[in-house]
């Protein structure tokens, strides 16, 4: 007993490749894709196809007019199809395979429209159609083969399952060859085909995107480090620039691209930034260097004693005096006896050592000086850590000078 009659299969094959059709083609018009077009476009026309056979047997339509139209469907169906696949697998499958499918499927269409139905010349032209959609179904199985050999991820998700559903073609070819039997079921293996293609072809978009944010992430963080400020985003909490500017800062910011503030700690900063969407924006700050109060010669006029053990860290404080204006006189390790003295000491040892002065009041004489390194004594001095940097001396000086 037959369960399923023939134009049940054909309506549902209809169907689903309609309902496909219209997922396919909402894609391809929403991401411009035309592989994915093609592919609508050839479930539209097997859809078709398979409608024409429900309808002709419920309608009780020409079979031999119902058997023409089918029939062109199908190739252009097969073309679609065919086209999809070329772009599917580019550099793979060559641009011309389409075209050379038309021309192969032409006289299939001649044996449509101008032989009569039946006749001998229709059917060694339709054995001849057959044929064409074996072979090219044969070109493309070798095609996704070499691609899945070059490591194409979509070959190598696709080659087993495009060898999976050619079988029902080649059922339907062989059946209707050998047996003059139509059995219709190349709709399920389109049906199947397309959803294998589509979700494959989503995945391969997906990871492609996603790789592409990685390297930019990647790549923003490289250019992020390269910038000599800080940057920022008004869109995300940044209490660094709440802390420096104010809550107000992000106020600022969107006010104007570039601008100037003041800094919590007194200093100025130069704030540059782009739109980043809508009112939001992004950018970096760093210290105005112009804007800040000149360092340069803040010593001249001053003379400074210079003792240190280590010739390199002596000469690196030489360079920083000079630069900054002082008078610098080289005592080495051993300080003179006699005066005049300097104004202020830079020294590496312990203020005891001070004591073989002349005048050994150290606290009347108020002298300014700074022990660099050292054990940590009593006394009107600063004292810095062996190595300290050009701005800790710098400061230093300025504190120390300033109380004098």
């Amino acid at each position: 007993m037959q369960l399923l009659d023939w134009p049940f299969l054909d309506a549902l094959q209809a169907g689903a490749l309609a309902a496909l059709c219209i997922s396919f083609a909402a894609d391809a018009f929403t991401r411009r894709d035309r592989m994915v077009g093609w592919l609508a476009l050839a479930c539209l026309l097997v859809s078709l196809r398979h409608g024409v056979l429900a309808l002709g047997v419920q309608a009780d339509l020409n079979p031999h007019l119902v058997d023409r139209a089918q029939s062109l469907l199908m190739a252009f169906g097969f073309l679609a199809l065919c086209a999809a696949f070329t772009r599917l697998f580019q550099g793979h499958i060559p641009k011309r395979f389409p075209r050379w499918v038309a021309l192969a499927l032409i006289p299939n269409v001649l044996r449509n429209l101008v032989l009569p139905h039946p006749s001998l010349g229709d059917t060694w032209l339709h054995h001849a159609s057959n044929l064409v959609y074996l072979t090219g179904c044969g070109f493309i199985i070798y095609w996704t083969y070499r691609a899945r050999q070059e490591g194409d991820p979509l070959g190598r998700r696709l080659f087993l399952g495009f060898l999976g559903v050619t079988l029902p073609v080649v059922v339907e070819v062989a059946a209707f060859s050998l047996f003059d039997l139509k059995i219709r079921l190349s709709g399920f293996s389109l049906l199947i085909l397309a959803l294998a293609v589509g979700s494959s072809w989503q995945w391969l978009v997906v990871s492609v995107l996603e790789s592409r944010i990685q390297l930019a992430e990647q790549e923003r963080e490289g250019w992020q480090s390269l910038l000599p400020g800080h940057t920022f985003r008004t869109d995300r909490p940044e209490p660094a620039l709440e802390a420096l500017f104010g809550a107000t800062w992000t106020g600022q910011v969107k006010a104007a691209p570039d601008l100037t503030l003041l800094g919590a700690d007194g200093r100025t900063y130069r704030v540059q930034s782009r739109v980043l969407q809508g009112q939001e924006r992004l950018g970096w700050y760093d210290r105005d260097e112009a804007g800040q109060p000149s360092h340069r010669d803040f010593l001249s006029g001053w003379t400074v004693a210079l003792g240190m053990d280590h010739p390199g860290e002596s000469d690196r404080l030489l360079a920083l005096l000079h630069a900054w204006g002082a008078e610098v006189e080289p005592w080495g390790t051993v300080p003179p006896r006699e005066g005049p003295y300097p104004s202020v000491l830079l020294w590496a040892r312990e203020p005891s050592i001070l004591a073989v002065w002349r005048e050994g009041n150290l606290l009347r004489r108020r002298p300014r000086w700074i022990q660099i390194g050292g054990p940590a004594t009593e006394g009107p001095h600063a004292r810095l850590e062996t190595g300290a940097s050009g701005d800790q001396l710098r400061q230093t000086l300025e504190e120390l000078l300033s109380r004098h």
